[in-house]
């Protein structure tokens, strides 16, 4: 793999070192902008085959005013619909996950339709004026299953996860990720801050030292960045094998078999990789954990996850997962202060925009990455108010 070095993302943002200005972290016309342009219009994690394994199984999710039903067909093929009557625009399916004997049915006033979408009945059919039935089908939604991960686009085109991913193909493959089932129940984390904040503080390990102690006590000097585009990076980090600080590294060390189905090079290695705009799947000897960050709206965020890992009934192997879990639990509330601290920064009249370090690539890829997408961001004061928008498409127009 071909990883860029911190002068060639740098280049790209015309040689500053100055992250994104304070004010796009606290605009509320730039943040619909973000979720109409680019997480309307981008890839999102909605699951794992594992989740959905039998024909008529589904779930759910939403962002802002969409919402997505992801259901195995009869044919037995994963795909994903708005879940949108078309008769009065109610949800077809009101829970968030479930299953379905043979038809989705309208908890309104009864439209069913066949799991591939195919609109099935219309209760007092006789009461309508003709209509064509093979037009009032389910609208689809872009669906791609890709080593088992369900990923979904409402709107927009462009590459397929595949090759948005596939300088990573190789390493992931590894992991088996298509066969694994989930460790624990799917969480979620809401914050009241912007959600770029989040991935600037999840892209970077330059704060593993002094935010982590206990992960750069388990990790040590290894832990690394690596851009290899805009849109895709990686960071690992390999697992010390001598005494730790921590009692609860060491017990993990201590704990995780020797014998893994992963080659040598991979048996004590902690790897994550990231996509634009906010989802990540990291990769550990015992298991793997994937999430993704994303906007609710002004100010208010959230990123949500799950575990998997391949059937393994040894004792040392659970004990290890326990562990890992611990371990990445207090990782995560350390990176909840750090990041409530940063956010409440970043509305004060003191704070000009970050300073980067060659450390901190992974957030500066990041940002080049947003303001390809919305060059509005390139701006070092915000629009007038109403207008963002329009300055925005007429920046797009010009670049």
């Amino acid at each position: 793999m071909n990883f860029m070095s911190p002068d060639t993302v740098y280049a790209q943002a015309s040689n500053s070192r100055q992250g994104l200005p304070a004010w796009t972290y606290n605009n509320a016309e730039l943040t619909d902008l973000e979720i109409n342009n680019i997480f309307l219009k981008t890839w999102l994690w909605a699951g794992h085959v594992s989740e959905i394994s039998k024909v008529g199984d589904y779930q759910c999710m939403e962002l802002a005013h969409e919402r997505a039903i992801i259901i195995r067909g009869e044919d037995g093929v994963v795909r994903a619909f708005h879940n949108v009557c078309n008769h009065r625009a109610s949800r077809v399916v009101p829970d968030d996950k479930g299953h379905c004997r043979n038809a989705l049915v309208c908890p309104f006033h009864g439209w069913s339709y066949h799991l591939d979408g195919r609109l099935k009945n219309i209760p007092r059919a006789e009461t309508f004026p003709a209509m064509d039935k093979s037009a009032l089908g389910l609208k689809p939604i872009e669906c791609e299953v890709w080593h088992g991960m369900i990923f979904i686009r409402f709107f927009g085109s462009g590459p397929s996860v595949a090759e948005t991913l596939k300088d990573a193909e190789e390493e992931i493959s590894l992991y088996k990720i298509e066969h694994m089932q989930p460790l624990v129940e799917p969480w979620t984390t809401e914050f009241n801050c912007d959600w770029k904040s989040i991935v600037d503080i999840d892209s970077e390990g330059y704060h593993v030292p002094m935010g982590h102690k206990d992960l750069y006590d388990l990790l040590g000097r290894s832990y690394y960045d690596q851009v290899l585009n805009d849109e895709v990076s990686r960071s690992y980090g390999n697992i010390d094998a001598g005494k730790h600080k921590s009692q609860l590294n060491q017990d993990y060390v201590n704990t995780l078999p020797q014998e893994s189905y992963l080659p040598a090079t991979h048996q004590r290695e902690w790897i994550y990789w990231s996509a634009f705009p906010g989802f990540v799947i990291t990769l550990f000897p015992d298991q793997i954990e994937i999430y993704h960050s994303y906007p609710i709206s002004f100010q208010k965020s959230a990123m949500a996850g799950r575990s998997y890992a391949l059937t393994d009934e040894r004792p040392e192997m659970k004990s290890a997962r326990e562990y890992n879990r611990q371990i990445n639990i207090i990782v995560g509330q350390e990176d909840v202060q750090l990041l409530k601290w940063s956010a409440e920064g970043m509305r004060s009249s003191a704070y000009n925009g970050a300073i980067m370090s060659d450390l901190e690539v992974g957030t500066a890829a990041f940002h080049n990455q947003l303001r390809s997408t919305v060059p509005v961001a390139l701006l070092d004061v915000p629009p007038p108010a109403g207008t963002l928008g329009q300055v925005n498409q007429q920046m797009v127009k010009e670049n």
